[in-house]
């Protein structure tokens, strides 16, 4: 395997709630290519952008062997894609998972570049520091001392910072669907959906109620 490095890049695209359609491609500098599909959206597939930036929300692959990446993803995704586009109609999480994984077997994953808001648990280093990482587990577990503590008398300041469940369902469809929340109670959630600065920021307004 030769080291002509390149990226795998995955985004999910807006075609309607709860649709599972992504783009995924090949190149030698993601950034640009990212940026082109912003400005110029493939065959009118547009990415989610992030509303401050306008960067398009995707994951990255360096790879360590560019010539092979499109055959492999076409070994893994063909039964999924759009006539002869780089379109797949495949669940973006799951994309991930199966690239990460799939690359790391065949030894050609270099490094995984996160879209700033996915949570990536299969993924978590564990030489990272502790109070870097924002996992669903992480919150699961100060989650569970702060019940702990409190049982059903939840802090006011906490109870701030939670959700209706089933207005955040109702009214927040495309986060719901992610799965990336804690239930805090049968109808009292905290939504994750952010990037991992705002979720890091979250967790610190958590470790306090400890």
């Amino acid at each position: 395997m030769n080291n002509e490095y390149g990226y795998i890049y995955v985004y999910k695209c807006m075609v309607g709630s709860g649709s599972d359609v992504c783009k995924i491609g090949i190149t030698k500098n993601y950034q640009e290519r990212l940026k082109d599909h912003v400005r110029r959206p493939y065959h009118g597939f547009v990415p989610y952008a992030e509303f401050t930036t306008g960067k398009a929300i995707a994951t990255v692959f360096k790879i360590s062997n560019f010539s092979f990446a499109d055959k492999y993803i076409k070994e893994l995704f063909s039964n999924y894609q759009f006539g002869n586009y780089e379109i797949y109609n495949v669940d973006y999480d799951e994309t991930i998972k199966k690239l990460y994984f799939g690359l790391k077997d065949r030894n050609a994953f270099v490094e995984l570049i996160e879209d700033g808001y996915s949570l990536y648990d299969f993924a978590v280093d564990e030489s990272r520091q502790e109070s870097d990482t924002t996992t669903k587990k992480d919150f699961e577990l100060i989650k569970e001392q702060i019940i702990d503590r409190y049982n059903d008398n939840l802090p006011e300041e906490l109870l701030l910072m939670l959700r209706d469940k089933n207005d955040f369902k109702e009214n927040c469809k495309s986060h719901y669907n992610t799965g990336n929340y804690i239930c805090f109670s049968t109808n009292m959630i905290l939504d994750l959906n952010y990037n991992k600065e705002k979720r890091i920021e979250i967790l610190k307004k958590l470790k306090k109620f400890v």
